[in-house]
């Protein structure tokens, strides 16, 4: 029996499914509760049939504005409510304030920027294989960054990652992992919130 789990960088994905789901009316949300199921559903067709696994958890990285009154505020509170669900790990983390200046009219300005993130993912892929937590990593990012954790995770520490996401996009992320899983179709309908 292999141990699989799940290592979600939200906003790529998140951006990612805005992008394929984009002219849908209403725009469909990511049903997170299902994730797991739908995703373990797929994982015998991706690693061969006779591959027998146990889901044990799935980990999301996130990150958001901190600042009080932010658009994030119902983000943090849903975040939150996720990491209360068995087998849910959340890891949110502060964006920083970051000044830059306009490119058409050279004003200052404030942005917000992601931290930590990426090189949280990278620790957690280190971290499970090391310690023998998973046989089968499922990556829900097109993160190029990945690409060095993901070869030496398959070649040095013998495990496999098994990249998630649309047929579009993610090219390279999909090379460098053992197999994947293609959301275009059934995994996309079965993952969409359906408003009541």
């Amino acid at each position: 029996m292999r141990n699989a789990k799940l290592y979600v960088d939200f906003w790529n994905f998140q951006l990612r499914w805005n992008q394929e789901m984009q002219g849908l009316e209403p725009s469909p949300r990511i049903a997170w509760e299902k994730v797991p199921d739908v995703l373990c559903s797929k994982l015998p067709s991706a690693m061969g049939a006779s591959v027998e696994y146990t889901y044990r958890g799935i980990h999301i990285y996130a990150s958001v504005d901190p600042r009080k009154g932010s658009r994030d505020e119902r983000l943090k509170r849903y975040l939150h409510y996720l990491g209360q669900q068995t087998g849910f790990q959340i890891q949110v983390r502060d964006r920083k304030a970051k000044k830059d200046s306009c490119p058409h009219c050279g004003r200052d300005i404030d942005r917000m920027v992601e931290k930590g993130v990426d090189a949280s993912i990278v620790t957690a892929l280190y971290e499970g294989a090391l310690n023998d937590s998973y046989d089968i990593a499922l990556l829900l990012s097109n993160d190029t960054d990945h690409i060095p954790a993901i070869r030496t995770v398959q070649d040095r520490l013998n495990k496999q990652i098994v990249h998630v996401g649309f047929r579009r996009g993610g090219n390279e992320v999909r090379s460098a992992t053992w197999s994947h899983i293609l959301l275009d179709g059934d995994a996309a309908e079965r993952l969409k919130q359906h408003h009541t």
